[in-house]
């Protein structure tokens, strides 16, 4: 596999955007099985090119909780993201910087 990242419950995880640097936030209704959401450029779907990051369980500013993977670093372009089995279940583009929020809830 890839690249991955992970930020620890509780903890506010650091952005490092600008120039070509993105970064994602995905709102998830449960985690995966694997507890890690990938990625992968929608121009090269190969397990070569896949990359991860933790899903965790957050507080929302609005009061609520739900499950967040945030990908702190992503290079400007589209994305496909993956279900446990590889399978792309959604696409997103990822400007840089710029931070872009996809809710799959």
């Amino acid at each position: 596999m890839g690249a991955h990242w992970h930020s620890a419950p509780g903890l506010s995880p650091v952005l490092d955007i600008g120039g070509e640097v993105g970064a994602l936030i995905v709102y998830l209704a449960a985690p995966p099985a694997t507890g890690e959401l990938h990625a992968c450029p929608s121009s090269a779907p190969v397990v070569a090119s896949w990359f991860h990051t933790g899903v965790h369980h957050r507080h929302l500013d609005d009061g609520t909780t739900t499950w967040v993977a945030i990908y702190p670093e992503v290079v400007d372009g589209s994305y496909h993201l993956l279900d446990d089995d590889g399978v792309p279940m959604a696409q997103v583009t990822v400007p840089g910087g710029q931070v872009v929020e996809l809710d799959l809830r």
